[in-house]
């Protein structure tokens, strides 16, 4: 992170090694701790809290790595930005060791790069979605994501914790129109963002959305890890699929117990 000319955490109470590992690393490190919410309020507060001390914010999070290609169109672009608000910016998901390039339907951006004053965030599902007026770009290069660095299990306990999350979104999402149009647009967003609706209404959404990665994004080419990677988001769609039918049958009351 040398390449940066100032860097902020902004840490949610972590009982981990972050801190002390990001101020061996980095000495002049800004340190501000505030309680999660969700990420989209995290990073408001953040741009409001943190006092950035250049023209263009960063978000990184604790399991994605800077390469030195990113990094390198990262002082490129930054040089000469033009009149864009942002920059979207894709993870290559490791796992097992292996990019898992085809399997996580790379690439998968996110709003990560804006210029100060010019972009907030709202919450969308356990994630978040940008607001701005401005003009948005795309990077070619994406960075390192180890979403599995603290193992399978932190990630499957994660990952319940953020379906829960995502029910209220996906039942939103079966109520908006679906918009072909958007379908086949240039912006890789989005494309995206279509197929988001499109999958919240599909019926047997855990079985397509497995047979759409693993077979026709060829997530297969990913090997071992690949058919491993799918299955675990197979699973996972179908314990999200039990919570939204949970959440119907619970109605504005507690689950019941019939005889």
């Amino acid at each position: 992170m040398g390449a940066i000319a100032d860097v902020a955490i902004v840490d949610s109470f972590s009982s981990d090694e972050t801190l002390p590992l990001a101020e061996t690393v980095r000495p002049d490190v800004r340190v501000f701790s505030h309680a999660f919410k969700d990420f989209g309020d995290q990073r408001n507060w953040a741009l409001e809290h943190c006092a950035p001390r250049h023209p263009w914010v960063l978000f990184v999070d604790a399991d994605e790595y800077c390469t030195p290609a990113f990094l390198e169109e990262l002082a490129a672009f930054v040089a000469a930005p033009g009149n864009y608000a942002g920059a979207f910016i894709a993870g290559k998901s490791h796992f097992l060791g292996r990019w898992v390039k085809y399997s996580s339907l790379y690439p998968s951006y996110q709003l990560r790069l804006l210029r100060l004053g010019q972009v907030r965030y709202r919450k969308e599902g356990h994630g978040q979605k940008e607001v701005t007026d401005g003009a948005l770009c795309y990077f070619t290069e994406g960075w390192r994501h180890e979403g599995f660095r603290k193992g399978v299990y932190q990630w499957i306990e994660r990952h319940n914790r953020y379906g829960t999350e995502e029910v209220g979104s996906i039942l939103e999402l079966r109520k908006e129109p679906i918009g072909w149009r958007e379908l086949f647009s240039h912006e890789p967003i989005k494309r995206r963002r279509c197929l988001k609706r499109i999958g919240a209404k599909l019926p047997l959404r855990p079985l397509v959305r497995f047979c759409y990665v693993y077979v026709l994004k060829r997530g297969f080419l990913d090997g071992m890890p690949g058919l491993l990677y799918c299955l675990l988001y197979l699973c996972n769609d179908i314990h999200l699929i039990v919570k939204i039918r949970e959440q119907r049958y619970r109605g504005n009351g507690e689950l019941g117990i019939r005889n």
